[in-house]
């Protein structure tokens, strides 16, 4: 009985590390794959922020420290390649996730 036991366990234990392998070759072969100006920092260009109907204008951007896909004010012109007007568009192409305050800071806050 209790090699029986044992024989389960040792099978439970095969098959976590086994399907525990395929999502780290996953995530090593995702920072491969990943294009190279994902490693750039934000360029908020030197204009001045761009004002829409008084409106801030948010993009994302990845930060390699973080993994997330985070705002800042984008000020208009001379975009670089590491600026995504979506947030999906920020996690497909460099990977990671939205950040915590992605979601609130990419919402348009109204200029007093």
């Amino acid at each position: 009985m209790s090699q029986l036991r044992l024989s389960a366990a040792l099978l439970v234990l095969l098959g976590t590390l086994l399907a525990g392998t395929p999502g780290s070759e996953t995530s090593k072969q995702a920072q491969v794959q990943r294009p190279v100006f994902c490693l750039e920092p934000p360029y908020t260009d030197p204009c001045k922020v761009k004002i829409i109907r008084y409106f801030l204008y948010f993009r994302y951007f990845h930060d390699t420290k973080s993994w997330f896909c985070e705002t800042f004010v984008y000020g208009g012109r001379n975009a670089e390649n590491n600026n995504f007007k979506m947030g999906e568009d920020c996690v497909r192409t460099c990977g990671g996730t939205i950040g915590p305050w992605g979601e609130v800071a990419a919402m348009s806050f109204e200029m007093d």
